[in-house]
């Protein structure tokens, strides 16, 4: 349960900080102290279902987005799941990759 609360607890920082928000501004959204969104943060408390829904709704996410704990995978799983997209991609899609990488990062 502890790691469960840690991930939700991170889930919810990232997801509060990604719009801009401060924990105050959460708290008085969602009707909670602050210290109580400190708290589900650092993963030292958890929270019922219905302020759940209510910071979900706040964060304009839903409530199986809060739960995505896997949004973010490691540098090297990254790394060759994009080389395996290379390798396997004709030259029409290798060219059409190139330009929107280009127009993306350059």
């Amino acid at each position: 349960m502890n790691n469960l609360k840690l991930q939700f607890g991170k889930r919810i920082k990232e997801l509060r900080e990604r719009k801009k928000l401060s924990q105050e501004q959460l708290a008085e959204m969602v009707n909670m102290e602050s210290r109580h969104i400190s708290r589900i943060e650092t993963g030292n408390s958890f929270t019922t279902i219905e302020n759940i829904n209510n910071i979900a709704n706040a964060l304009n996410v839903t409530i199986s987005e809060i739960f995505n704990f896997n949004h973010k995978q490691e540098r090297k799983i990254l790394e060759n799941e994009l080389i395996n997209i290379i390798k396997n991609a004709d030259n029409s899609e290798l060219e059409q990759l190139y330009r929107i990488i280009k127009s993306v990062f350059v």
